[in-house]
């Protein structure tokens, strides 16, 4: 009895070892497809690979893409009727914003930039209630004309998006 108890105990651990190694795949850059660049997983990233992770990260990859084309119906249809930002502050609502201030930002980019360079690394995904948070590097420079003169913005920076489901689709709800 003992013997065959063994041959379970093995049969199963092998099962479910070679179960869980198909599912545990990751996201990787190659199953990324970005035709102009500036959008990448970073390689320690461990973003399981499954259709709610995909549509959640290709969100983001048209956010790049429309940044970075000044395309701000674009950048409209892609954020939340529930969009709020507390502007990186917690120690005042004076500068907090909701999807109403967003067109007149998004055109201020759009009017004043003369060149965007943006390009986004993907560290890590994961849920909170029913939000996904998506935690990227940026790398960006913004050309632009003081008086006369081109000059140039640029720098890296760490940033957190929050998305959430709206008419069957993931949407921006905060960290533009």
């Amino acid at each position: 009895m003992m013997h065959r108890m063994s041959w379970l105990v093995v049969g199963l651990v092998v099962a479910v070892g070679f179960g869980s190694g198909c599912a545990s795949r990751y996201i990787q850059q190659e199953d990324v497809k970005s035709e102009e660049g500036g959008f990448y997983i970073d390689d320690e990233a461990e973003i399981k690979d499954n259709d709610k992770n995909r549509q959640v990260i290709d969100v983001l990859q048209q956010y790049r893409r429309a940044l970075v084309q000044k395309d701000i119906g674009a950048l409209k249809r892609l954020v939340s009727e529930q969009y709020y930002d507390n502007a990186g502050t917690t120690d005042t609502t004076e500068d907090d914003y909701g999807r109403g201030r967003l067109p007149k930002i998004f055109e201020i980019i759009a009017n004043h930039a003369e060149k965007i360079e943006y390009k986004v690394t993907v560290q890590n995904l994961e849920y909170k209630r029913k939000r996904a948070m998506v935690s990227y590097e940026y790398r960006y420079a913004y050309k632009y004309d003081i008086g006369k003169k081109p000059t140039w913005d640029a720098g890296v920076e760490m940033n957190q998006v929050e998305l959430v489901r709206e008419d069957g689709t993931w949407k921006i709800a905060s960290g533009l």
